[in-house]
């Protein structure tokens, strides 16, 4: 005979599912990760009622709660119950009659946990999405039933931000796939490899922004495979951009049109780009770009974060820390250094990338630093794409597959030198201009440091003002 019987309303459903019938509707994400950090707490509670059964509304949405309860308890078997989704109180009450267990956890729908609550109790307090109500019943089910405990649903904002972050890393991986197919089908396009390369950089920036919360090890493991395709085609990118500045050289007329440089670059061009397809073969890079994507569908969260969720608040502090951070390292870095303006365009990315995409969780604010983010990083890619031709012209000019083009590759050399020094002329001037805007907007709000008690204020002879506490007679 049933003598404890809980009742459980299924968790936080999607409005509507695919299929469109309302027995499809699942649990949103946010509803099943609050039920699977509350449930094995509130299924303690039962104490020594290890036989119980887990029955179950047909529709999904009951299902999926009645698996995370089944869970909790250690219960193997799920019973469904159509009385359940009927709302049927006699046949639920009849069912429960028959019932062996003495324990008896019911799965169902509002109104019908308030009603059969309500008949055995007298009164209950509401039953929200996930709440959950132990009932004793010393005589049955057709006796007057005593409360136990009654535990409200879980909040689900906690896990609602980790929903919009998984789906957007999900689209990130899926996108990046997608430009690596791309990118294999017309390796020789440069623009399908930006847009390979792009979407590394993306997908990287959201996994190192959630890595103090994704576990360690499929964090890493996504890392490894990103950082070796970034890294493996980092040397085919630099060839392009330095391809389009002989090309716009001779364009201008500085390289003369019969130039063989555009050739020479083209031909280099083809060598790394067959080296480069190599190593993602020998890597069956396709493949595990494709394993990725399956890894990243789902993320795994450290156990701190499965059994608390995530709040708004906790992504923009860490945005926050990681934009003053950027925000000092630009203040005081030095644009000879290529190094160093390399560095800080590539974190100017990630936060680009990071607002672009969680806007939805940042808050408009942040989000709206995307644009600024991305303006530095095309400031500071101009640089460092000058930086990089230079370096690159120089090594070429000693490589025997550019011996007839070395005079040119000197005037690319110089060129780009040239346009280095521009450049970071520029940059100082405008972050000059910006301080000195800065500072006279700031000294037109502060307070005058030249008051009336200032001892270079003269009275009308002419004669230092008087001290502060003292007659003018004295």
């Amino acid at each position: 005979m049933v003598k404890t019987l809980v009742l459980v309303r299924h968790g936080a459903p999607e409005a509507t599912s695919e299929s469109g019938a309302d027995l499809d509707r699942r649990l949103t994400p946010s509803g099943a990760r609050s039920l699977q950090a509350a449930m094995p707490r509130v299924m303690s509670l039962l104490g020594d009622d290890a036989e119980a059964e887990v029955w179950s509304s047909p529709a999904v949405r009951a299902l999926e709660t009645a698996e995370i309860v089944a869970d909790a308890l250690g219960v193997e078997d799920i019973e469904v119950r159509q009385s359940l989704y009927a709302q049927s109180l006699p046949a639920f009450f009849a069912e429960l009659e028959a019932a062996q267990a003495s324990c008896v956890v019911a799965v169902g729908h509002a109104p019908f946990v308030d009603q059969a609550a309500a008949r055995l109790l007298g009164s209950c307090p509401s039953f929200g999405k996930g709440a959950s109500a132990a009932i004793s019943l010393p005589e049955g089910p057709g006796g007057h039933g005593t409360l136990r405990w009654f535990v409200a649903g879980p909040e689900t904002t906690s896990w609602e931000e980790l929903a919009v972050v998984e789906r957007e890393v999900a689209f990130a991986a899926s996108d990046l796939l997608s430009r690596a197919v791309a990118f294999l089908d017309r390796p020789e396009d440069p623009e399908r490899l930006l847009a390979f390369r792009v979407e590394i950089r993306r997908v990287r920036s959201l996994l190192q922004f959630i890595e103090p919360w994704q576990t360690k090890k499929q964090n890493r493991r996504s890392e490894h495979v990103l950082k070796e395709l970034q890294v493996a085609s980092a040397r085919l990118r630099a060839l392009d951009i330095l391809s389009q500045s002989a090309a716009d050289l001779v364009e201008s007329g500085e390289l003369g049109t019969n130039s063989l440089l555009p050739t020479a670059c083209a031909k280099e061009r083809s060598l790394e780009c067959a080296s480069l397809l190599a190593l993602m073969r020998k890597r069956h890079a396709k493949k595990a770009l494709a394993k990725l994507a399956d890894d990243l569908a789902h993320l795994t969260w450290r156990s701190k974060v499965v059994a608390r969720g995530l709040a708004p608040e906790d992504f923009q502090a860490h945005f926050d820390a990681e934009f003053a951070k950027l925000d000092e390292d630009l203040f005081g870095m030095d644009l000879r250094d290529g190094d160093a303006v390399y560095s800080a365009r590539r974190d100017a990315k990630e936060m680009h990338y990071v607002a672009e995409r969680l806007g939805a969780v940042l808050g408009e604010e942040r989000a709206q630093t995307s644009a600024y983010m991305d303006e530095i990083q095309r400031e500071l890619g101009a640089l460092s794409d000058a930086w990089s031709n230079r370096r690159l012209a120089e090594e070429y000019a000693k490589s025997p597959r550019f011996r007839g083009v070395r005079a040119d590759l000197g005037v690319v050399a110089r060129d780009q030198a040239e346009l280095v020094s521009a450049l970071t002329s520029g940059i100082q001037r405008m972050e000059a201009g910006e301080r000195g805007e800065s500072e006279s907007a700031r000294d037109a709000a502060a307070p005058s440091e030249a008051s009336p008690l200032a001892d270079d204020v003269r009275d009308a002879e002419g004669a230092p003002a008087p001290a502060a506490g003292h007659d003018e007679e004295e």
